[in-house]
């Protein structure tokens, strides 16, 4: 994926919702929706003639062509999205009015209005406008896979924060989709997909405890794939990048004070950790690592797995309801201090063939350090 090109898009997006803002005062629109009908749990024909209207008075804004207008028509139908109280009726029944405008849009060749259309897809949070995300993981256009890939996060993260129009089973269907967008070639949607699922495991709300769980499997055992067939020589940043953010994420989920993975799930982020570790050590191996001095960023990948490897272990032992101590490895700390004797001797006692590791959650001997 082209980063400048997208980088770029974006940028030219967010100066444009800037100049949009600022052009407000200057439309003659004036339709609003009343607040108490965004928290309203009962929608009739009243109320959905007023969300229509709304709708068809700001939406025609959003392939204006005119990019200081679709992002001032996008501030207007994101505004009532933005309320602490909205209920899951209004939701819905704003969905109903918006998604066909957004669906029309998304046909468009117009990347900049195409970008807004996913943003409030996105906000919206319901399985119609859930569905228009789905769609559009697999675009043509690379900005477009990686916009559809973020604004998942925040359907998420609408879900997580208010009563949900988003149903468990469809958040695993975005989960799924997002495990295989891991493996995508460009570390650039990777990422994205990582940082997404780790907004679906914060959805702290019954019923999604399987979707959660399911975000923590996938992101163990897909990033795991991704990390081994990384090339050492010379490293791309964006995959450790990738594979920090991932190693975050997953120490997340296994410290938060709510749900938390079960043992199968947890399994597969210390295999996470335990590849990412690997990683470091066959640079190391290789005679790829800079002089001690100048490992800022091997020492905070290989404190990142360490992390994830430390309390993961100790959530297992939590869920085995055992009182096994499990202590830091600290092999940063070694790789710091430029003591790389204790460092590998160190690493081949956890990750190689009869390792830790391999011993206590029965991984394939190798999978690590074939040695």
């Amino acid at each position: 994926m082209n980063r400048a090109r997208i980088n770029a898009v974006l940028r030219a997006s967010a100066g444009a919702l800037v100049l949009g803002l600022s052009c407000l005062g200057a439309q003659a629109q004036t339709s609003t929706i009343d607040p108490g009908i965004v928290s309203s749990d009962s929608i009739g024909a009243g109320e959905r003639e007023v969300i229509q209207r709304h709708v068809s008075e700001w939406a025609p804004g959003l392939s204006s062509g005119d990019v200081a207008r679709v992002n001032a028509s996008r501030q207007r139908l994101s505004r009532p999205l933005e309320s602490a109280t909205i209920a899951v009726t209004f939701r819905e029944a704003y969905a109903d009015a918006l998604v066909p405008e957004l669906r029309t849009l998304l046909g468009s060749e117009d990347v900049g209005a195409r970008l807004a259309a996913l943003r409030l897809a996105g906000e919206l949070a319901t399985e119609s406008s859930a569905a228009l995300l789905l769609d559009h993981l697999n675009d043509a256009d690379e900005a477009v896979r990686y916009f559809a890939i973020g604004r998942m996060a925040s359907a998420f993260e609408q879900t997580g924060q208010h009563p949900a129009a988003l149903s468990p089973e469809t958040t695993l269907d975005m989960i799924r989709a997002l495990g295989d967008k891991i493996g995508a070639p460009s570390a650039l949607e990777g990422d994205a997909a990582v940082r997404a699922l780790g907004r679906a495991m914060r959805i702290d709300r019954d019923g999604y405890q399987g979707a959660r769980n399911e975000a923590a499997r996938l992101l163990g055992a897909r990033v795991s794939a991704r990390v081994r067939a990384i090339s050492t020589d010379p490293i791309d940043e964006s995959e450790l990048i990738l594979a920090l953010n991932a190693c975050a994420a997953g120490r997340s989920a296994v410290t938060s004070t709510g749900w938390q993975p079960d043992r199968d799930a947890t399994r597969e982020l210390i295999g996470l950790g335990g590849d990412v570790l690997a990683l470091v050590f066959k640079r190391f191996v290789d005679q790829n690592l800079p002089p001690q001095g100048n490992r800022a960023v091997d020492v905070q990948t290989t404190r990142a797995a360490e992390n994830l490897i430390l309390f993961a272990r100790r959530h297992d032992a939590s869920l085995r309801g055992s009182s096994d101590t499990i202590n830091a490895t600290r092999l940063g700390e070694l790789l710091e201090s430029g003591d790389d004797r204790a460092f590998r001797t160190r690493a081949l006692e956890l990750l190689g063939r009869d390792g830790e590791l391999v011993r206590a959650f029965n991984f394939e001997p190798g999978r690590f350090i074939d040695r």
